[in-house]
């Protein structure tokens, strides 16, 4: 990335691309925000499930499918139920240094043979990259 395309440490997300509208458009013109394909490695760790109790502490690794300011689709081999509160820890490969993100999933489904994907709305916290990671989805 050149310097042309920093500042003040935030990246240009020029180098996400944007996803084409879906077939069902309906779905395309409910999002808040445009989706971006990024293909990069997270941690996710379960704060609190009321579902599973069991998970609560539990850190997985999991791949990332799109992004927007407010949320992150991602496959685990661990299936999160939806209410689910979790830490992410995602690394941008266009910009230095992993983001620290917080949020609840809002839904979940079966991508392939033990793979799981879910869908996390970020929310903003004292601790967290929120507002850095906004920037870069401008």
């Amino acid at each position: 990335m050149t310097a042309a395309a920093r500042s003040n440490n935030i990246y240009s997300s020029d180098e996400l691309r944007l996803i084409p509208a879906r077939r069902d458009r309906r779905l395309a013109d409910r999002r808040r925000e445009p989706r971006y394909e990024c293909q990069e490695r997270l941690f996710v760790q379960v704060v609190a499930c009321a579902d599973r109790p069991d998970l609560v502490g539990r850190t997985e690794a999991g791949d990332v499918i799109d992004v927007s300011g407010s949320g992150i689709h991602f496959c685990t081999e661990l299936e999160l139920p939806v209410g689910t509160l979790v830490d992410i820890w995602v690394d941008i490969a266009s910009r230095p240094g992993k983001f620290f993100l917080s949020g609840e999933v809002r839904w979940n489904g079966s991508a392939k043979a033990g793979v799981h994907a879910c869908g996390v709305e970020l929310e903003d916290g004292p601790a967290t990259d929120f507002a850095a990671w906004r920037a870069l989805l401008r």
